[in-house]
């Protein structure tokens, strides 16, 4: 997590600084500008110039220094949201192999699953269940350990949608339908993820913190340095 908080400071800095070489650069023009008009006018219209021009630079600084902080919290966001995409991928990958290396296992759960929830979907005239491929090609052949739990008919359905794993059932009888599958579960747990996310990230908001207040304390440098561009053109 520093490493990556390491390199999108590094970014965001030479990003800024760039920003900061583009309008000194325009400063500098500017003050040609200044200095040519200047000599025609009398020092008080000089001040007043060079009063406007400060503020136009401020300006520029402020605005720079909320795009960044913007960028900040931005890219924090991105990367939270792509950890936890990633985190999930790994959990669905790592049940996908446990199933494959135990899948006696699996299916005594999944049968078990359709135990606790049978005084609900065991309606007439027929129960439908979805499967995966995986899954509906080992019923299909092992139909009667589902009809021993069920006492209506059950008609057994390959998935058209990506199932990791569990079942979908569809009672006919009031259209209801019961979501039992891995991939569920894991959305249901997505609120558990989050709060432990938010953890981690606040573990690293000292490594944010630090990164806002070193932008901040460089644009008050460059507040500072516009005094000395200023004397260069008197």
């Amino acid at each position: 997590m520093k490493e990556r908080f390491g390199k999108l400071s590094l970014y965001l800095i030479n990003q800024a600084e760039n920003e900061i070489k583009k309008i000194n650069q325009q400063t500098l023009f500017q003050m040609a500008e200044v200095r040519k008009k200047a000599r025609e006018r009398n020092s008080e219209s000089s001040l007043k110039m060079k009063a406007h021009f400060n503020e136009t630079y401020n300006k520029l600084l402020n605005n720079s220094l909320s795009s960044y902080l913007l960028k900040i919290k931005e890219e924090v966001l991105k990367s939270k949201n792509k950890l936890m995409l990633e985190l999930i991928s790994d959990l669905t990958d790592l049940i996908k192999d446990k199933i494959k290396n135990n899948y006696s296992s699996y299916i005594s759960l999944l049968l078990k699953n359709l135990e606790n929830i049978k005084h609900f979907v065991d309606k007439p005239p027929e129960i439908i269940i979805h499967l995966n491929s995986i899954d509906f090609k080992y019923f299909s052949n092992n139909l009667g350990k589902i009809e021993s739990i069920l006492k209506n008919k059950v008609r057994l359905i390959r998935s058209k949608e990506e199932i990791t794993g569990g079942f979908k059932c569809v009672i006919m009888a009031g259209y209801l339908s019961y979501d039992h599958t891995i991939d569920n579960q894991l959305k249901k747990s997505v609120s558990i993820i989050e709060i432990e996310f938010s953890k981690i990230f606040s573990d690293s908001e000292p490594d944010i913190r630090a990164l806002e207040n070193n932008y901040i304390q460089f644009i008050q440098n460059q507040k500072l340095a516009v005094n000395e561009y200023l004397k260069k053109y008197e």
